[in-house]
């Protein structure tokens, strides 16, 4: 994971950390942040297209306001497998990085994100994750930011 942060020219380091990190709680337990600042990347399948949104740790994704973005009807979208979760980003579920998949996925950013200075991101490990501001989440995903949470 470093290596695709490394690679992207951001400058960020990934953080280890010896309690887990594989959900938001513990991921913010973890760094000492509110609930919010922390990114929980989903992946869904919208018509059969692998779409990763990465939601505030607060917030819940909305299915219909996605399927209005991705032009889809909303029970054309569903959340992934576990199985495909590790298929189409390589890292398990519960440490899917923002980037560093092996194909480029389209990414959607909660756009409640911009409410906080800094972020923290799985980095692909249920013991790891990276802080950045929400801007960087933005370029380092190849991400687009909308508002598809509540």
């Amino acid at each position: 994971m470093q290596q695709a942060l490394d690679a992207s020219g951001s400058g960020v380091k990934v953080q280890s950390f010896r309690e887990r990190s594989d959900t938001a709680t513990a991921a913010a337990n973890a760094v000492g942040s509110e609930l919010g600042q922390i990114v929980k990347s989903m992946l869904f399948i919208a018509d059969d297209r692998p779409v990763l949104l990465l939601i505030a740790g607060d917030r819940r994704a909305d299915s219909g306001r996605v399927a209005r973005l991705l032009g889809v009807p909303r029970k054309r979208i569903r959340m992934a497998t576990g199985d495909e979760v590790l298929s189409l980003t390589g890292f398990g579920v519960g440490a899917v990085s923002p980037l560093g998949h092996p194909r480029r996925l389209e990414t959607l950013i909660d756009s409640s994100l911009s409410r906080f200075q800094t972020v923290y991101a799985a980095a692909g490990s249920d013991h790891a994750l990276f802080a950045c501001e929400p801007g960087l989440l933005e370029r380092v995903s190849g991400g687009r930011t909308a508002d598809i949470s509540s």
